[in-house]
C-alpha cells in the first residue's frame, strides 16, 4: 500500500499545468509593465538627486540612466512574471525565473549595440527580459497543491 502511494505522489509531481497563450502574453505584459514601475522611477529620482539635470549635466544623466536602468527593469520584470505566473494553483522557481531575466537582460544590450534603428524594434528589445523570464518561469511551471488524480486499478 504504501509502495502505491509513492508512485501516485510522483506522478502528481510531475504533472504540468497546461500552457495558455493568454496566461504567457499577460506575464509578459505584467513583466515589462512592472519593469518600468520599478525602474523608471527609481532612475529618475536617482539621477535628479546624485546628478541634476541641466544643460551641462545631462549627458551625465542620460549615462547614468542607462547604467542603472537596465539591472532595476529586468529586476522588476522577473517580480512581474513571477507574480502573475504564481496566480492560481500553478507555481514555479523564482531562481529560474530571475536567471531567465538576468540572461534576457544582455540579450536586450548586446541587440543595443548593434545597432537597432527602427523604433519599433527598439519596443521589442525592451520585451526581451520578460520573455526570457516568462520561460524561465514556465519551464519550473507545477500545481501549487497536487491535482486529484483518479486511482487507476493496479494489475497484480
Amino acid at each position: 500500500m504504501c509502495k502505491s502511494i509513492n508512485v501516485e505522489n510522483k506522478k502528481q509531481n510531475l504533472q504540468k499545468p497546461p500552457l495558455s497563450l493568454a496566461r504567457i502574453a499577460c506575464e509578459i505584459l505584467a513583466g515589462a509593465v512592472a519593469g518600468f514601475a520599478v525602474a523608471f522611477p527609481l532612475t529618475y529620482v536617482t539621477g535628479i538627486v546624485l546628478v541634476g539635470i541641466d544643460e551641462k549635466t545631462g549627458p551625465v544623466f542620460i549615462g547614468l540612466f542607462f547604467i542603472v536602468f537596465p539591472p532595476l527593469y529586468v529586476l522588476g520584470s522577473t517580480f512581474g512574471v513571477y507574480l502573475v505566473g504564481r496566480i492560481g494553483n500553478e507555481t514555479g522557481s523564482f531562481l529560474e525565473t530571475l536567471s531567465g531575466g538576468f540572461l534576457g537582460g544582455p540579450v536586450a544590450v548586446l541587440l543595443c549595440f548593434l545597432g537597432i534603428e527602427k523604433i519599433v524594434l527598439w519596443a521589442l528589445i525592451l520585451l526581451i527580459p520578460p520573455i526570457f523570464a516568462t520561460i524561465g518561469f514556465n519551464s519550473t511551471r507545477r500545481y501549487k497543491e497536487p491535482t486529484n488524480l483518479k486511482s487507476t486499478p493496479q494489475s497484480q
